[in-house]
């Protein structure tokens, strides 16, 4: 069976991650086609022919690590194009020098 593929407001769908959101750097993530027609929302996948579906929430295109289950292999060959990798660092550790705002740059 094909997936299906749900729109929801992105704050909603975060709500629904709680501390699952933003992902950690390094775990596992799933990008989703830009076909789907959404960015934010909910992606049901079914890996046994008449079982439920599964579930998976979407943030910016990406399935993060979530209650579901950790994105892998398995569930990338369930959503044709989906892409795995990993989630980026979207918060810089102490050892990240900080960014001058203060600062004028010149050439």
């Amino acid at each position: 069976m094909n997936p299906v593929y749900t729109a929801i407001e992105r704050n909603e769908v975060i709500s629904y991650l709680g501390r699952g959101w933003p992902p950690r750097s390094g775990e596992p993530s799933l990008t989703i086609p830009p076909d789907t027609g959404i960015t934010d929302g909910a992606a049901t996948v079914y890996p046994d022919e008449g079982r439920p579906g599964t579930t998976w929430w979407v943030v910016d295109s990406t399935i993060p690590q979530q209650d579901a289950g950790v994105p892998d292999e398995a569930l990338a060959a369930l959503l044709p194009g989906s892409v795995l990798g990993t989630a980026p660092n979207l918060n810089p550790g102490p050892d990240t020098p900080p960014i001058d705002t203060d600062s004028t740059y010149t050439d």
